[in-house]
């Protein structure tokens, strides 16, 4: 019963909700892919190895108040957990303006889904199998509040045209060229996407992508000296998607 909630509250608890989400899913993005535990052990500076007091873990605030340095060793922790945290808010908090409300929570939902997948395929060119299939199976649970008009049956046509269609690229490609030429998790998070929107969005995904692709590496070329070789897929298509729920 949303709508006899004060107002207020459901905009401040969707961006409180991620701003803490935010906060965690920058430790998950920087111990996950070393093998560490983001569910073990205190928080600890990166640089010196310090334990950081709780005091120093308040999402945005601890950031500010210490000019985004260490306590310890007064080191720069960098721009990346302040930007996580800050866009997880506008996450929860952005679609409330443009969609009813229970089509905003499950637009927060799909977005702070997406969002470490979204980090993690850019820093990394990983898509954690576990964080895929969350995604998959979210579709399913939380996809109906998000995009009612699309079937069940549109859905399953999704999950089976999302992966088929980029894994009949990825072997073909490497038929021909002896080398892999697109990541193993692209189709399976195309065909988690395929869950949410249905058969039918794919191709506008596809081609959102593909835009925002051209302009990043086109961007990258011009500043980063050419040095890189891969890039990540998934990444564009989950911004792609989160683009399309703003235009439902």
């Amino acid at each position: 019963m949303l709508f006899a909630l004060p107002i207020w509250f459901l905009p401040l608890a969707l961006t409180i909700l991620g701003v803490i989400w935010g906060s965690f899913i920058a430790a998950l993005c920087s111990r996950w892919p070393y093998g560490e535990s983001v569910a073990k052990g205190r928080s600890r500076c990166d640089q010196c190895g310090e334990k950081i007091a709780a005091r120093d873990l308040i999402p945005i605030v601890s950031y500010l108040l210490l000019r985004g340095k260490c306590r310890h060793c007064n080191r720069q922790i960098g721009l990346l957990p302040l930007a996580t945290e800050l866009v997880a808010a506008l996450i929860g908090a952005v679609p409330l303006l443009l969609l009813p409300e229970i089509q905003a929570v499950a637009a927060a939902m799909f977005g702070w889904i997406l969002l470490p997948l979204i980090i993690l395929d850019h820093q990394h060119l990983w898509l954690p199998n576990r964080l895929v299939l969350l995604l998959a199976v979210l579709g399913f649970i939380v996809g109906p509040m998000l995009t009612p008009g699309i079937t069940l049956e549109d859905r399953v046509g999704g999950l089976f045209a999302g992966f088929l269609s980029l894994e009949t690229v990825r072997q073909v490609y490497k038929q021909f060229r002896q080398r892999d030429g697109m990541g193993a998790g692209d189709p399976k998070i195309f065909a988690a996407l395929g869950i949410w929107w249905g058969w039918q969005t794919l191709p506008i995904i596809l081609l959102g992508a593909s835009a925002i692709g051209l302009v990043s590496v086109s961007i990258f070329y011009l500043t980063a000296n050419h040095h890189r070789t891969a890039f990540p897929l998934g990444s564009y298509l989950g911004v792609a998607a989160y683009v399309a729920v703003l235009m439902v």
